[in-house]
């Protein structure tokens, strides 16, 4: 690919971008039991094709709503949450749409925010004031945002139960910002493109599969970092109980690999260990458990921001076989 392709595809990525998408942090390729179809339910456009069991979303008809990415159970969709954050930081909290009109920082469509990003941003403003514009004719997302946006407030009271949210189809009058802030932020956007719109020199080709579940996804960091600045929260975690055959099944189908299995040292003992902060609630290991010994409970914030916790230990049954 040439220069120009390079430059033609970065302007086309910052205009119209569609999601990065992260297979094996999907539930689909990680032949979790039952699969997974959420992002295509709740795309708007059809833009999301699952028929060869991997999310493959098509450029021309996605509108860069963000819906997929807010409702991927696993985070194996996602757009950079870093400028997302930072515009709500710069807004103190507000922020609008592009069809919104009035002041202050603006994101492509409503449907881009996230839990986290909604519960960090929360955590350090306080009360969020979201302007939107009409959604029931935007070709954007369309008239579904204003509820897929409430129900992304309620997801991020998991991780900031004092999240206040208001929503107005109404100008948004803006934060004040000082001429610091102001020549700070033309500063830093200018880096940003110009990082975003020079080409990236040829990679060495990657592995057919490369598992990146290791990697925490930027969704998580957020709602960690905003369960550190709250008082309580009611982060989702899974529970083993007994008759656990310490198979592997829950480990493989994690998307983010917060369930660890490994053998305990110097015995013939394995343990099952979740690192609650990577855990998302998807539910992927509840499915798939072969004995049906896995539920879903809630976290305290101790557990979230402490070391992984011990979710079941034993010899196996299979073990001498």
């Amino acid at each position: 690919m040439g220069l120009l392709d390079n430059l033609v595809g970065a302007f086309l990525k910052l205009t119209d971008p569609t999601p990065e998408y992260t297979g094996p942090r999907c539930l689909l390729e990680r032949n979790s039991v039952g699969g997974c179809d959420k992002c295509q339910q709740v795309c708007p456009h059809g833009a999301i094709n699952l028929e060869s069991f991997t999310a493959e979303i098509d450029e021309v008809k996605c509108t860069s709503c963000g819906l997929c990415t807010a409702v991927c159970p696993g985070l194996a969709l996602e757009f950079p949450l870093g400028p997302i954050q930072e515009k709500l930081h710069r807004g103190r909290g507000q922020i609008r749409c592009s069809k919104a009109p009035g002041a202050g920082d603006e994101i492509h469509c409503l449907g881009q925010l996230t839990p986290g990003a909604l519960a960090e941003a929360a955590s350090r403003f306080g009360a969020l004031v979201l302007a939107r514009g009409d959604c029931e004719s935007c070709r954007i997302g369309g008239p579904t945002i204003p509820e897929r946006v409430q129900w992304a407030v309620q997801e991020a009271k998991r991780y900031f139960p004092g999240l206040e949210v208001h929503i107005q189809n109404q100008p948004l009058r803006g934060a004040e910002v000082g001429r610091r802030e102001f020549f700070g932020a033309l500063l830093g956007g200018a880096k940003r493109s110009a990082a975003e719109l020079v080409p990236n020199l040829p990679l060495p080709p990657l592995e057919p599969y490369e598992d990146k579940r290791g990697e925490l996804p930027a969704e998580l960091r957020l709602r960690r970092l905003a369960a550190y600045r709250a008082q309580a929260v009611r982060w989702p975690r899974i529970a083993v109980a007994e008759g656990c055959t310490l198979c592997p099944v829950c480990s493989n189908v994690c998307p983010t690999k917060a369930v660890e299995r490994e053998r305990a040292p110097g015995g013939e003992e394995y343990v099952l260990k979740l690192n609650v902060s990577a855990c998302t609630g998807c539910g992927a290991c509840l499915e798939s458990c072969p004995p049906q010994v896995i539920s879903l409970v809630e976290a305290g914030r101790e557990e979230v921001l402490g070391a992984p916790i011990e979710l079941f230990r034993g010899r196996p049954p299979w073990y001498d076989l």
